[in-house]
């Protein structure tokens, strides 16, 4: 069971480093853009340690890969692999972009103060960077983002 688990840790270390090639990154600017060292992202690349849920779910929001590609080399491998900081697709920013659009800075810093302060968000934020491990401040973002966009 061992020897497949570390079979499957190598094979998303291929595929962490085909998109970081393709995406022409170094390991640190990978490393930086998720958030970790630059030793657990080059662990990662060679089959040393696994990958959080949260993680995972980081790195395929932010380069627009499927997780069960990224994990089980299910479905197809992507052909262009675009960083979302390169399209601008970030949802954060495109929320805050059409907010923007719509009234002035002031307004949107309101709303932003207004939400992260919510008892119920800073609850709800708390259970799921538990749940898929990230840190809390990246929890109330995407709650608070989501929020934005309704």
């Amino acid at each position: 069971m061992k020897k497949k688990n570390a079979s499957n840790l190598e094979e998303i270390g291929t595929r962490l480093k085909m998109i970081r090639s393709r995406l022409r990154k170094t390991q640190t600017a990978m490393a930086k853009d998720l958030g970790i060292s630059l030793s657990h992202y080059s662990k990662l690349e060679v089959g040393i340690g696994g990958m959080s849920r949260g993680l995972i779910y980081t790195f395929c929001r932010l380069y627009n890969v499927s997780e069960a590609w990224l994990v089980y080399g299910e479905g197809e491998t992507p052909a262009v692999i675009q960083s979302n900081q390169l399209t601008g697709r970030d949802p954060v920013n495109e929320t805050i972009r059409r907010l923007k659009d719509q009234s002035d800075d002031h307004t949107i810093i309101e709303k932003i103060v207004s939400l992260s302060e919510d008892q119920d968000i800073n609850r709800l934020a708390v259970e799921i960077a538990k749940t898929i491990d990230i840190p809390l401040n990246r929890a109330v973002a995407l709650l608070i983002s989501e929020k934005l966009r309704r």
